[in-house]
């Protein structure tokens, strides 16, 4: 491997540097500070404490490669054969949270741009590694580019895991909030009242029985899907029915779908409820949520992320067949959800890039293998120079 001892150097130094969401400060610092050293023309970490670069071109043509800071914790160490933070290298494989999501894309990204930048390139380079994409996707680069931290780009490439490949979509996410009121009574004499945790049973059975199997599907971007995450009720702890019970759901959309497509048939399953008298009343709505910044700044977000999915005719026009002939490359589609949500629905040429499989994603025993990283150095310094000649065209 041309590149091994850089990444391991640099990928066992960003894994031992937890950064879950909100709490991504040491890491942030570490990658300005190897920016800096890089050379680039501009580096600074921007009042959510992501991080953000620019190499200055002959042009004012720009491309963006973006990334997170953030991972998801750990879980239970006991289902760990090695420590989380350790880095721990077995064989060809990097073992570590963050290792494939995304701490060895970042040190493939890395090394790639200091082997570039020893010369000019016609366009400007810019980088953003951003906090809270594990949270709330797409949110912190929105406000790079409206707040015009980075110009807008003609090409951004997202250096998630594609396994070597070309990634030109994923299906949207949101979180949906469904309320169900009852009606209290005595534990010991339910049929005085109305069970909102009973309502709720009942709910959750429809959604997969009368909902679920009859969302749409779209050709490429697969089936959307519906499922509940979590649940409570209240109040709690007493012989006592509880009167309000919440479900938080997980909702996968397709292109065609919008927030009143999504929320509709959540309404319809409510009044079913109510006609009944299964449920005295209820509600639906997109969850509305603050994360906080490690730099004690904070975000409000709607969590509706709207699905995407490039047009290969865009991508064939920025060069991306010679990309795929150089890495052996296929088209493919990521099951999760990615700051895409935002760029490729701003009218901007994106796809993704990056090493790993993404099945190892926020998995015990997260790994990634070295001569995937090393393979993508050598991919992100070939979409550098297929995008040169193509966009100076």
């Amino acid at each position: 491997m041309k590149h091994e001892e850089k990444l391991k150097n640099l990928i066992s130094k960003l894994i031992a540097t937890p950064s879950t969401s909100g709490h991504e400060k040491e890491l942030a610092e570490i990658i300005r500070d190897k920016l800096n050293e890089i050379g680039f023309d501009k580096v600074e970490i921007d009042n959510y404490g992501s991080v953000i670069a620019i190499a200055k071109g002959k042009s004012d043509l720009n491309i963006l490669f973006e990334g997170h800071l953030d991972h998801v914790p750990p879980g239970n160490i006991n289902s760990w054969k090695y420590p989380p933070y350790n880095a721990k290298i077995v064989d060809d494989e990097v073992y570590g949270r963050g290792a494939v999501d995304m701490k060895g894309p970042i040190t493939s990204l890395l090394i790639a741009m200091e082997e570039s930048l020893k010369r000019e390139f016609e366009m400007n380079i810019q980088l953003a590694f951003v906090v809270h994409e594990e949270t709330v996707e797409g949110e912190a680069i929105k406000r790079i580019l409206e707040e015009r931290r980075l110009d807008k780009p003609e090409v951004a490439i997202l250096i998630e895991p594609t396994n070597l490949n070309i990634a030109i979509g994923h299906r949207g996410r949101s979180l949906i909030k469904v309320k169900l009121t009852g009606k209290t009574a005595h534990a010991s004499m339910p049929d005085l009242g109305v069970n909102a945790i009973e309502a709720a049973s009942k709910f959750i059975i429809n959604l997969r029985d009368k909902l679920d199997t009859n969302l749409p599907t779209h050709p490429i971007l697969g089936k959307a899907t519906i499922t509940p995450i979590k649940i409570r009720s209240q109040p709690e702890g007493l012989p006592q029915l509880p009167d309000e019970a919440e479900i938080i759901l997980d909702r996968r959309m397709i292109i065609s779908e919008d927030e009143n497509s999504v929320l509709k048939p959540l309404t319809e399953l409510i009044n079913e409820l109510i006609n009944s008298r299964e449920a005295l009343n209820g509600s639906v709505e997109i969850v509305e949520e603050e994360v906080n910044c490690w730099t004690g700044a904070s975000m409000k977000v709607r969590d509706f992320f709207p699905a995407w999915l490039m047009s290969i005719e865009k991508l064939e026009s920025i060069g991306i067949k010679e990309l795929m002939k150089t890495m052996n490359a296929k088209y493919v589609i990521w099951d999760f959800s990615t700051d895409g949500v935002y760029i490729a629905n701003s009218n901007i040429k994106t796809f993704g890039f990056g090493p790993g499989n993404w099945k190892m994603a926020h998995q015990p025993n997260e790994k990634i293998s070295l001569r995937d990283m090393d393979k993508a150095v050598e991919g992100y310094k070939k979409i550098l120079e297929v995008l040169e000649v193509k966009l100076a065209n």
